[in-house]
């Protein structure tokens, strides 16, 4: 794995020491492996992409993997909340982080079958800490007709249980059980998220985020990022009323939303269905598409 930052900027490769002692100082023990991946390990990244003028820039985030060796840490998410917590609030760290966390032994098991999620960051990623006392796996390689099988599953899979959920939205909608629509709802853009990130890298993080599970959807196609429109406080509000919807709609007796406020996000839900299973579609097709079978 490469260890070299010299295609960065100074400020980047700043960022990135900030980042490195702020996640060992979270968490000294076993923490074995701090990888970064994605655009700025490839030297791809995006500083400011202008999607829409009225509504949104683009910027490439710092996507890193911590590789850990005790299994109960990969279970305290509130310590890994923090933890991104304190990047966002670190004046060394001005670069939005996506944050990743596996144990070992997962990691390893991944590889062994293939899968690419891991093996592509194997191969592109740039090692920033290392305790030295773990070794990734050797990755094995897939063919083209193996991935095309494994991503066309996925999809069957995940796109399927997203357009369920959706339907299940409606028939609440029908009955006037406005929370449980909202939770649905919430549901089916989890899950059309988590099917473009399964066909695209065989892997989604265990969070049920729509806003982090949006962003990094939009990493593999960008126009992801006009689907739930936020230029203005009202879109901005409707959107949290969604992101929220997964724990507030069920448990909280004051989360209240209208028909109104449903029907509008449905309508973005469904422009998210269309374009998810456009860009699914284009990439399954394309790993049989050049190559020799």
């Amino acid at each position: 794995m490469k260890t070299s930052l010299e295609h960065l900027p100074e400020e980047k490769r700043e960022e990135l020491e900030a980042l490195v002692r702020i996640t060992l100082d979270n968490f000294p023990k076993w923490i074995e492996m701090i990888i970064l991946f994605g655009s700025y390990a490839r030297g791809d990244w995006v500083e400011e992409l202008a999607l829409d003028k009225f509504h949104y820039t683009y910027q490439s985030d710092f996507d890193i993997l911590v590789v850990i060796s005790k299994k109960v840490l990969g279970k305290r998410h509130r310590a890994w909340e923090h933890l991104e917590d304190r990047f966002h609030r670190s004046p060394g760290v001005r670069t939005p982080v996506t944050l990743l966390y596996e144990h070992i032994d997962y990691i390893n098991a991944q590889l062994s079958e293939g899968q690419y999620f891991f093996s592509d960051i194997k191969k592109e990623g740039i090692l920033l800490y290392d305790s030295g006392n773990y070794q990734l796996a050797e990755a094995r390689e897939l063919t083209p007709k193996e991935n095309k099988k494994i991503a066309q599953e996925y999809f069957e899979q995940w796109f399927e249980s997203a357009e369920g959920f959706f339907d299940m939205y409606q028939y609440a909608l029908n009955k006037n059980q406005l929370k449980i629509s909202a939770f649905q709802l919430h549901q089916a853009v989890e899950r059309f998220y988590s099917t473009i990130l399964l066909v695209f890298t065989q892997y989604r993080p265990k969070i049920h985020d729509i806003e982090k599970l949006g962003h990094q959807a939009a990493g593999h196609e960008p126009k992801l990022l006009n689907v739930f429109p936020r230029g203005t406080a009202e879109e901005e509000r409707l959107f949290e009323l969604l992101r929220k919807a997964y724990v507030d709609a069920r448990y909280k007796r004051n989360y209240t939303i209208t028909r109104e406020e449903l029907e509008w996000l449905a309508e973005r839900v469904e422009m998210l269905q269309e374009l998810t299973e456009k860009v699914c579609k284009r990439k399954i097709e394309s790993f049989t598409k050049n190559a020799v079978l």
